[in-house]
C-alpha cells in the first residue's frame, strides 16, 4: 500500500501553485537579478510543497 495517495489529476495544482509562489515571493524588491531569480525558484518550490500537502490532507479530510 503507498504512503502517498497521489493521482496524475493532483498535477493540476502543482504548476498553478509553484506560480503563485514564485509570483508571491518574487515580488520582494531586491538589489540584484540572481537574488531575485533565486527568490522565485525558492518560491516555486515552497508553492509545489504546499500543493503536496493539501493534495495529501484533502483525502484526510473528507
Amino acid at each position: 500500500m503507498p504512503a502517498f495517495h497521489f493521482n496524475l489529476y493532483d498535477l493540476t495544482l502543482f504548476l498553478p501553485m509553484a506560480v503563485a509562489g514564485a509570483l508571491l515571493v518574487g515580488g520582494i524588491p531586491v538589489a540584484t537579478r540572481t537574488t531575485r531569480y533565486s527568490l522565485r525558484a525558492a518560491g516555486a518550490v515552497v508553492g509545489a510543497l504546499v500543493a503536496l500537502l493539501v493534495v495529501e490532507a484533502l483525502p484526510v479530510l473528507v
